[in-house]
């Protein structure tokens, strides 16, 4: 009986408090969109769809995701709503106590094919396109360069990002990359410097072909990876690589990301290198990327495990 009443005590706590926490601000969202429209300058062909404002990693902020369609081309857009639900924040926000990047670390993938230490100082996040000509460029700069001069301070995640209203078979390249990474993680990255380097060569109607002839020469199962091209048993992850982007608010490739500070486009070594001399560093002021689990909810109990 005393268990039980110690118990029902806790949950009864745990009740209140939760009553107590005001919950995310509502918005008219039909006044909202015509505002974000005008303000933006978005035209009537642009379609606008809000989401729920949901925390943010800076308190009494809300994040409200707006996702726009214009015919194949899509993009997303974030904007920050205060607590009354009446100042909308466009642009990037920032507490002084915290990394300036903790919004973007904290929906920013890490579990694309990587290369580098685990522990590395510097994480780089590339969402890229193999049909990208600048891709191309870049994805030689980090190639050639990083694992030289940083082989123990930085690790690359490749993500996707093919931008299917210009570029006809990246997102089947995309696709194809991951079952070649599925029967062996270290031949993606041969297959991603392979496919950059034959970029002229591989068209809408020969990227399986192309796939199953790299297969071959890496002793891969080319039966296996043509099942995994055929079914499409990777366009998930793709898919959600995409949606991952867009929540970013990418709107170009490649896009990168050093420790969640966004540099956009195919920047020559000299800037990369100066970006990464930057986070090692960073000035002892300035908080480092979060290690710790955002948002993680545990509920009180009577004894410790």
């Amino acid at each position: 009986m005393t268990k039980f009443c110690v118990l029902a005590a806790i949950l009864s706590a745990i009740v209140i408090n939760s009553q107590a926490q005001p919950g995310p601000p509502e918005l008219d969202k039909q006044q909202l969109e015509i505002y974000v429209r005008y303000a933006e300058g978005f035209t009537k062909g642009v379609k606008i769809t809000l989401d729920d404002p949901t925390p943010s990693a800076i308190k009494d902020y809300y994040r409200v995701v707006a996702h726009l369609i214009m015919g194949a081309q899509k993009a997303d857009r974030v904007y920050y709503v205060t607590r009354d639900g009446q100042h909308l924040i466009a642009g990037n926000l920032w507490e002084l106590s915290k990394n300036p990047f903790a919004d973007t670390l904290e929906h920013l993938p890490s579990n694309g094919p990587s290369f580098g230490p685990g522990n590395a100082k510097v994480t780089i996040t590339v969402f890229s396109d193999f049909e990208c000509p600048y891709c191309r460029e870049f994805a030689k700069t980090v190639r050639d360069n990083l694992r030289k001069k940083y082989p123990a301070d930085v690790r690359v995640v490749f993500e996707d990002f093919p931008l299917d209203a210009i570029h006809k078979w990246a997102r089947a390249a995309a696709e194809a990359a991951h079952c070649i990474a599925n029967q062996n993680p270290e031949s993606f990255w041969l297959f991603h410097d392979w496919l950059f380097e034959h970029q002229q060569e591989v068209n809408q109607g020969n990227v399986r072909e192309k796939t199953l002839d790299f297969a071959k020469g890496q002793n891969l199962d080319p039966a296996k990876v043509g099942t995994c091209i055929d079914t499409h048993a990777t366009a998930q992850v793709v898919e959600e690589n995409l949606a991952a982007g867009r929540m970013l608010q990418i709107q170009q490739t490649p896009t990168v990301f050093v420790n969640g500070r966004t540099i956009p486009g195919a920047v020559p070594w000299s800037t990369l290198d100066t970006v990464i001399q930057m986070e090692l560093n960073r000035p002892k002021e300035i908080p480092g990327p979060s290690t710790e689990k955002c948002c993680e909810v545990t509920i009180p109990t009577v004894v410790k495990k």
